[in-house]
């Protein structure tokens, strides 16, 4: 579940059919979304709450938490009638859940794949309360499946096998993405919005830096935005991109809310990013902590774009998608 998910397990489900593997996908809302728009039949079958942000904060995570809980319930049901449709053999689930629970009933082999194996959203004492519930479920979760795939470095221990990171391949000369979304010449800045939606007031705010100068006469293209359109002198709203990868490789700078897959396409083409996590959102301020940034970054980014603008590094080169394929494939 989530764009982020989506986009890598694409690479992972490329790899699998290379190797002569069926895969039906299942998914849902702008996940599903997606992988439809880049051709793949997918079921839309699951539903994924979002959490509510405001004026740069997560919140209400007690609630968010009860309504992934009945989500969770409603697509289950769902789940088991795909089971029956296909029979699978295995069943690899990247962030979500009814698969693998469902797996797990009927005593089949399962595959989970996260880079988020911990919570820590919670504030109030009613969400402290509800989360340590989740999250002794989660963790029992983690225990049950057949692996347990990491896609980042460490020790590998049970079931957990740590792959590295998982990047799309690029698939477009820069000149010919500038050509492709109708971008100048010149250096740019690239705005990723979370695929949920999450971020799009941090992003104005960058657009609005980009009025006053702060990008030294860079312009800004902001993928992901999912609502009306943000405009501006030098701004250039592209919308959910398919290949959001061949933009991250092109431009100047990458400016994020810590997105894990986004962090990973940066790192793959040496491409300098600023990320500034949602506060309180757990998944974002500990990856943007990885690389030294935290919320209270944006009332800074002006320097931080300064700093960062066109600063590149050595590419690195990553091979997670080839790693998951073999770990899945050692089930099958």
């Amino acid at each position: 579940m989530g764009l982020g998910h989506a986009t890598r397990s694409l690479v992972v489900v490329d790899a699998l059919r290379r190797e002569g593997v069926q895969v039906q996908l299942f998914s849902g809302g702008k996940a599903a979304e997606f992988m439809r728009g880049v051709g793949e039949q997918v079921e839309d079958i699951v539903d994924d709450p979002v959490p509510s942000v405001a004026n740069g904060e997560m919140r209400r995570v007690a609630l968010w938490y009860l309504r992934s809980w009945t989500a969770y319930r409603r697509s289950i049901r769902r789940t088991e009638r795909l089971f029956e449709k296909f029979a699978p053999d295995l069943v690899v689930c990247d962030e979500e859940f009814t698969g693998v629970s469902l797996a797990q009933r009927r005593g089949m082999k399962r595959v989970f794949m996260s880079d988020e194996l911990e919570l820590g959203f919670a504030r109030t004492w009613i969400a402290r309360a509800i989360e340590r519930r989740v999250e002794r479920w989660y963790v029992s979760l983690q225990e049950s499946v057949s692996l347990l795939l990491i896609p980042g470095y460490g020790e590998d221990i049970g079931n957990r096998r740590h792959i590295g990171p998982i990047v799309r391949p690029i698939t477009l000369a820069p000149e010919d993405v500038r050509r492709k979304y109708g971008l100048p010449p010149g250096r740019f800045a690239l705005f990723s919005m979370s695929g949920s939606g999450i971020g799009r007031e941090l992003a104005s705010n960058v657009a609005n830096l980009t009025k006053e100068g702060a990008l030294g006469g860079a312009f800004l293209a902001i993928t992901g935005n999912r609502g009306p359109k943000i405009r501006g002198p030098g701004v250039y709203d592209l919308g959910l991109v398919d290949d959001n990868q061949d933009l991250v490789a092109c431009s100047d700078l990458v400016i994020s809310t810590a997105g894990k897959s986004t962090i990973d396409e940066a790192a793959a083409s040496g491409v300098p990013i600023i990320t500034i996590p949602i506060k309180y959102h757990a998944e974002q301020e500990r990856n943007a902590s990885e690389l030294g940034y935290s919320a209270a970054d944006s009332e800074r980014l002006g320097a931080l774009i300064k700093e960062k603008m066109g600063k590149r590094t050595s590419p690195m080169s990553f091979s997670g998608g080839s790693a998951a394929c073999a770990a899945i494939m050692s089930l099958l």
